[in-house]
């Protein structure tokens, strides 16, 4: 399957959703049709459920650099136009925080501004040594958008995101690893194989349970105790209901290998690096 318009690319590879921004010219600074495109591919995806996992990368040796500035001049002038203009971004970006399928960051060159805020949505971020990210927002006089301001702080704290977002601070891959945003760092000539084939771990896992888990965990800093008890419950109910676990009693039960298992996935992507 592949879909595609100007400036995104969408394709599925062995179970593997792969999203692409193609812009190269323009760093892949956001527009309306990499807008678009992204509200199609989420809605495709939710609709399907045809994928175990989505690499999210970039063309030309960059991820995103934000939002397209020269747009910015042919934006209506009411404030509450513009306003709006922002609120439909969320509605897509809903959609992809929330997306019930593991979602991994291919990150070469710039993550900057709504890149940066796309690539903290991800579940997994790989990055090349010359990756550059910031939530530069306050460079142009702007607030942080596309959902910086409530994710960034849930991953690196609120004294650090105060930091980051009030200085626009370009963070290199070094410093992300160290505010543990990044999974690892890959050469630039390996990234996408490596991201793929981190995806493709979760090729044999249960759609259901990891579905449920990030629906849940998204919940997690604004429920309380209760609220998130109760969501337990009822995932746990449907996930008990499923053939992926019935079909794992039986294979424990007949002391048979584990149709997922990430040390031995693990283990067989080193052993295949070295080979």
């Amino acid at each position: 399957m592949n879909n595609k318009n100007n400036d995104i690319t969408y394709e599925i590879k062995d179970d593997i959703g792969i999203l692409t921004f193609n812009r190269p010219e323009a760093r892949n600074a956001l527009n309306t049709d990499i807008r678009l495109g992204i509200t199609k591919v989420m809605l495709e995806i939710r609709e399907k459920m045809n994928i175990k996992a989505l690499v999210v990368t970039g063309s030309g040796g960059n991820f995103c650099a934000g939002g397209d500035i020269k747009s910015f001049q042919e934006m209506a002038p009411e404030p509450m136009a513009r306003r709006e203009r922002v609120r439909r971004s969320h509605i897509w970006l809903d959609e992809f925080v929330n997306l019930e399928v593991p979602v991994i960051a291919a990150v070469d060159g710039a993550a900057m501004g709504a890149g940066f805020s796309i690539m903290l949505a991800c579940d997994f971020i790989f990055c090349t040594p010359r990756a550059r990210c910031s939530g530069i927002f306050v460079r142009t006089g702007l607030i942080p958008d596309m959902g910086c301001l409530f994710l960034l702080p849930r991953l690196v704290g609120l004294q650090k995101a105060r930091e980051l977002l009030y200085t626009g601070k370009i963070l290199k891959p070094d410093e992300m690893q160290a505010l543990g945003l990044v999974t690892d760092v890959v050469d630039e000539d390996k990234l996408f194989d490596h991201a793929f084939e981190f995806a493709s771990r979760f090729r044999n896992a249960s759609t259901t349970a990891i579905g449920i888990t990030k629906n849940i965990l998204n919940q997690s800093f604004h429920s309380d105790h209760r609220t998130i008890s109760e969501l337990e419950a009822y995932g746990q109910a449907v996930c008990f209901d499923t053939d992926y676990h019935r079909d794992a009693i039986d294979r424990f039960l007949n002391k048979e290998p584990a149709l997922f298992d990430w040390a031995g996935l693990e283990k067989a992507a080193k052993k295949g690096d070295k080979g």
